[in-house]
């Protein structure tokens, strides 16, 4: 898929999970930023979207900010999502993640807030809440709400079928050469060469048989967007 049907495709998934979210009862708000951390993962294609939708100004100062975290710890997935999901149908081992690392805050944040905020990846975009983070330490959904972003997630690593998904951190640092943006554009990145994993398509959903019916409307717009 052409990288322009990809980048409108990625809005358009966007625009349904918001809609989704507007019918959540959330405790998130402005400010808010627990789970604002070096944890959060993304694919190329959101990655290459940060990175040629910010203005020439602010993309230095992002890029700036990408040099300056090199030294944070940080968590690589050791799989993606679609490829995970393949492995559980077929009842496969699956693949050992690395151990839970120290968290350090996101360095995107700028007083308590995030400087891409319009443009953040799926992952932050989904860790919503129906209590404050800082109660508890971490994000309380419900079984419905982690089978809905599950399914974003896979239709997101979908439509980047033939990108590369990795650390938030990493993947901009990568696409912040010019070379390799290039290249992820034209479909030609080397995901392992760069220290990220290849995307898989969506081969099977990995949504419990006890929520589908709630989420068969949503699920019935994401399958227009990936015709």
């Amino acid at each position: 898929m052409e990288i322009e049907r990809k980048l409108k495709a990625l809005d358009r998934i966007y625009a349904v999970y918001d809609d989704f979210v507007r019918t959540q009862s959330i405790a998130c708000k402005m400010h808010c930023h627990e789970c604002c951390t070096t944890h959060v993962t993304l694919t190329t294609l959101e990655a290459y979207k940060i990175c040629e939708t910010l203005p020439s100004g602010e993309r230095q100062k992002l890029f700036k900010r990408i040099r300056e975290s090199a030294v944070l710890q940080r968590f690589r997935p050791a799989t993606t999502t679609n490829a995970l999901a393949e492995l559980c149908a077929a009842d496969g081992d699956l693949p050992e993640e690395p151990e839970e690392s120290s968290r350090s805050t996101c360095p995107l944040l700028a007083e308590e807030l995030c400087s891409i905020y319009a443009l953040r990846p799926f992952n932050c975009r989904c860790l919503i809440s129906r209590t404050p983070c800082s109660e508890s330490g971490y994000a309380d959904m419900d079984e419905a709400l982690v089978a809905v972003n599950t399914l974003f997630l896979q239709t997101v690593e979908h439509v980047d079928a033939d990108g590369c998904s990795g650390n938030l951190l990493d993947a901009l640092d990568v696409l912040a050469d010019d070379e390799k943006r290039a290249a992820y554009a034209v479909g030609n990145l080397h995901c392992s060469g760069n220290g990220l994993i290849a995307n898989r398509p969506m081969s099977v959903m990995m949504v419990p048989p006890e929520h589908r019916h709630q989420i068969a409307p949503i699920l019935q717009r994401l399958r227009a967007i990936r015709v």
